[in-house]
């Protein structure tokens, strides 16, 4: 554990950024060295992994829910110097999750041919995304209780343990990756089906390498397997943190969904190149998700030791970092757009219509550098449901002039990306409007949850 209600800012969000951007970066990796490979098998391997993507990232929206949520109460226990709380926080979120991931995973893969023949019309790439999902699926259902743990570590402020196990994972995975796809080593040659097994057996070895540093007698966050059935206490003080950043969460996989499917009428080569457009443009983002992910912890350990006037501090600080940050990513996309998609396709429709998706998408970083330290903010005080209020607008801002846009003759992807940005500027727009808002007001942004955590860490 590590107190971060003392000492100078900015040390701890470099220091904190650092680790959770390597921590991001590792993860990046980890589907993009999979997206390299399958890109050796052709467009329609690469499409359909692409594709397999987005009702995953549905799955994946149960992470937040719990994780998340779970996670600022814990460095609100550690604020307050509450370590039983924070213990207790903890073990109920990992039994939730147990549960949970258990029950979905089961419907995704019990259903992975109808996922399958609802992404694509092209019987191929249909049965390629059945086939992905027979191993990936699994991977997913470790994933979560090992996100819950490494997100709880996180805002007790230690991120070594998080950033070893996902390093450990990338690497098993790019390892093990080519040798099941291609068969090499005397492997069998499994093509894309090697790349989900891949991913389990590395997702699977780190779960297991993850509950031994949780068993140490000195871990500040202990394994109790008797609270996991028990009766919850503050499972849903947890929930109600976690569930806005959940449904953002799928809200963002739906309108992306959406966006795929109206990509359809243009053929894999189009859909392919929007997954490595996009894929790429959330690995540029990574700084200031990391910035916005250190904020979040350091805002939320202050908040609970009720030192508001640090938290205004914090966000000044954030401020200046992002508006640094920024402008540097936007000039790197604009200039090497074509060259960075021509690492993972060797077609060359395919990297021109993906450096076009990029080069569009990048104008909407300026405002996301201050919509996410706005939020980060936002999220460490205990107010999630900002943020979700906001994405709502802005998927619609997205999904309705996309779907108009759709049934005009000259239709063009063009005019998605350009969507997207005018979207971006509204919720920069929105965040800072909820930003205000909260520090003008003289209560707590939610007197109901702080009154809650104060009752059940007394």
């Amino acid at each position: 554990m590590r107190d971060l209600t003392q000492g100078r800012i900015d040390a701890h969000l470099l220091r904190m950024s650092g680790a959770l951007l390597l921590n991001m970066l590792m993860g990046t990796l980890f589907s993009l060295a999979n997206l390299y490979w399958l890109g050796r098998l052709g467009p329609k391997a690469q499409a359909a992994v692409t594709l397999a993507g987005f009702p995953v990232m549905l799955l994946l929206s149960l992470m937040p829910v719990i994780a998340v949520g779970a996670g600022i109460l814990v460095s609100h226990a550690v604020g307050a110097g509450d370590r039983e709380r924070a213990n207790r926080i903890f073990n109920e979120a990992f039994g939730a999750a147990l549960c949970g991931i258990a029950a979905f995973g089961a419907f995704a893969w019990f259903n992975r041919d109808a996922f399958g023949r609802l992404m694509t019309p092209d019987p191929e790439t249909a049965t390629l995304i059945a086939t992905y999902f027979r191993w990936f699926v699994p991977s997913i259902v470790v994933q979560l209780p090992l996100y819950v743990m490494a997100m709880s570590l996180e805002f007790t402020g230690n991120l070594r343990a998080g950033t070893l196990a996902q390093t450990a994972t990338v690497a098993l995975n790019a390892v093990l990756a080519p040798l099941l796809i291609f068969g090499w080593l005397g492997m069998p040659a499994m093509g894309i089906a090697g790349a989900g097994l891949a991913a389990f057996i590395a997702c699977g070895l780190t779960m297991l390498a993850v509950l031994a540093y949780f068993a140490r007698a000195s871990a500040y966050l202990r394994m109790q397997p008797s609270l996991w059935l028990k009766k919850p206490e503050e499972l849903w003080s947890a929930l109600k943190l976690g569930l806005p950043m959940g449904m953002e969460s799928a809200l963002v996989a739906s309108y992306l969904l959406v966006i795929a499917v109206l990509l359809r009428p243009f053929g894999p080569t189009e859909q392919a190149a929007f997954g490595i457009g996009h894929r790429v443009f959330q690995a540029a983002l990574m700084p200031l998700m990391a910035l916005s992910s250190a904020i979040c912890v350091i805002v939320g350990q202050s908040y609970g030791a009720g030192l508001r006037e640090r938290v205004r501090a914090i966000l000044r600080m954030g401020l200046i970092f992002a508006a640094i940050v920024a402008p540097l990513l936007l000039l790197a996309i604009e200039v090497w757009a074509p060259w960075i998609c021509a690492r993972f396709s060797d077609d060359p429709t395919v990297v021109a219509a993906g450096a076009t998706f990029l080069r569009i998408g990048a104008l909407t970083l300026i405002p996301s550098g201050i919509a996410y330290v706005a939020f980060a903010v936002l999220s460490g005080m205990g107010n999630t449901r900002a943020s979700l209020l906001t994405q709502i607008v802005y998927a619609a801002a997205v999904v309705g002039p996309a779907f108009v846009l759709s049934l005009s003759p000259g239709f063009a992807p063009s005019g998605l990306w350009t969507t997207m940005v005018v979207a971006g500027f509204l919720q920069a727009a929105m965040a800072w409007y909820f930003l205000r808002k909260a520090f003008a007001a003289r209560e707590p942004l939610d007197a109901e949850l702080v009154s809650a955590e104060a009752g059940a860490g007394r």
